[in-house]
């Protein structure tokens, strides 16, 4: 049983149940679903087959809605996709126009004033690339050095550039109450850049009284690496999209930046995420690359919680056996990861308090007794993220009897979230807890499970730990 979460982008070539069912029993934890390309009619309509799919497959899945953010990106275009020529000329207006190879306008209607002669764009992930060669009030002219094709809602990126846009747009703030209305467990932010992006997010949040959705900061430039600290302060998570970061940093430096940034994000007890380009080939190709799954392997050694797939997902011909792939790629780094070392370094970096030594005990003596199961009965999901942040080898169930608990639980790693009914004292939970394991887990009489979780059950204590060994 994997333990590294899979969150997987839901597009034109996964957005129907049947697939959804295929990915969630292959291994999905949760599904992203881009605000960039997906409508809100679309994005009811996927939420709705995700929570059909979830009572189906009785397994808690989760949904992470991603927004726009603060960036610059294409109208649609008059194709599908265009193709633009080498050497030809492109304007680009402020305005909106029919979008095709000579003409482009985009979402940002002050684009001409806050450009460079000479700035170079780059479009479609960089594969793309056009030289700015006159300005004008409401529009500009470049030259494509890099041809290449261009879609609807591609981001642009001036090279170098470090001008700020207000960070939540009208759309971002209809998304923003669209994921409020419709409970939505986690907010992906695009382009976060400090720690008063997150900050606009979760004021937002609480004057719509909401005030459980996790904040998941995407690290894309400069900006939001420089000031990682103080965003780590204020977010649930962390994602490296390596996609635009890897546009806005020499290509050279972007190993550096996901190995420091997840390092930070994990000491830090946040999620940690790395997205875009894990298995690529298999967009077109039944196979991954070597070097794809050397790249899986590495991020699960790295300590990350989950792995996004983008496009694999979203426009790849094999969604489902893409999602197979991952699985067994993760299952084999977790069979090689190095439990106990971890856990004594991981011990010796982090807090001191009653929460930290009991779950480290509860690790420790999993580990010890080759425990089948960490049981961690838990209100706000405090206990079972603690242990989670030692990485045991024992999967974790996180036992809660609030479901928004429950859903905010399936990014984390090594945690299968269980709903349950609300327990009231310490025999009510070993017995519960027993009893649940026996339902959700292949058990066998034998096994040895570890009990943990605090009372009062409205506090963040961690205060007990229990070794049960399964009779009947």
């Amino acid at each position: 049983m994997k333990k590294t979460k899979i969150v997987a982008s839901i597009g034109p070539s996964s957005n129907d149940s049947e697939t959804i069912l295929k990915m969630v029993v292959a291994g999905v934890d949760v599904f992203r679903i881009n605000l960039s390309h997906a409508s809100l009619e679309e994005t009811e309509k996927y939420i709705k087959m995700i929570r059909e799919v979830e009572k189906k497959t009785k397994k808690i899945v989760g949904i992470m809605l991603d927004t726009d953010g603060p960036g610059i990106r294409l109208d649609k275009l008059n194709e599908e996709k265009v193709f633009l020529d080498l050497g030809k000329e492109v304007r680009i207006y402020n305005y909106h126009v029919l979008c095709n190879n000579t003409q482009l306008s985009t979402n940002f209607n002050n684009f001409s004033n806050v450009i460079k002669l000479d700035d170079i764009l780059l479009l479609s992930n960089g594969d793309v690339k056009l030289k700015v060669t006159s300005i004008n009030e409401d529009n500009f002219k470049c030259e494509v050095i890099d041809s290449g094709y261009i879609k609807s809602n591609q981001s642009i990126h001036v090279v170098g550039s470090n001008y700020k846009l207000p960070f939540i747009s009208d759309k971002d703030k209809e998304n923003i109450l669209f994921a409020i209305k419709n409970n939505i467990d986690f907010l992906a932010l695009s382009f976060v850049r400090d720690e008063q992006d997150v900050l606009e997010v979760i004021d937002m949040l609480i004057e719509n009284g909401n005030e459980h959705m996790s904040i998941i900061a995407k690290i894309e430039n400069e900006f939001g690496f420089s000031n990682l600290d103080e965003i780590l302060k204020v977010s649930d998570g962390i994602m490296i999209g390596r996609g635009d970061l890897g546009l806005n940093v020499s290509l050279e430096k972007l190993p550096y930046y996901q190995k420091k940034i997840m390092e930070k994000t994990t000491a830090s007890e946040k999620i940690g995420l790395v997205a875009t380009d894990f298995l690529k080939t298999m967009i077109h190709e039944k196979y991954p690359s070597r070097a794809e799954v050397l790249d899986i392997y590495n991020a699960v050694l790295d300590r990350c919680d989950g792995l996004v797939l983008c496009d694999e997902t979203t426009i790849g011909e094999n969604p489902v056996s893409t999602i197979e792939v991952m699985t067994k790629v993760i299952l084999e780094a977790e069979s090689e990861f190095d439990y106990h070392d971890n856990l004594e370094q991981t011990f010796r970096k982090g807090k001191q308090d009653i929460t930290s030594t009991i779950s480290y005990s509860v690790v420790d003596s999993g580990l010890l007794l080759n425990a089948n199961c960490i049981l961690a009965n838990t209100m706000s999901g405090y206990t079972a993220r603690k242990i989670s942040y030692f990485r045991p080898k024992s999967p974790i169930l996180g036992l809660s009897p609030n479901l928004n608990t429950v859903r905010s639980l399936t990014l984390n790693y090594g945690i299968i979230p269980v709903l349950v009914d609300k327990f009231h004292d310490t025999d009510e939970i070993v017995d519960g807890c027993i009893k649940k394991y026996k339902e959700v887990m292949d058990y066998q009489v034998g096994d040895t499970v570890i009990i943990t979780g605090g009372l009062p059950l409205n506090n963040k204590n961690t205060d007990f730990m229990k070794i049960e060994k399964i009779t009947e």
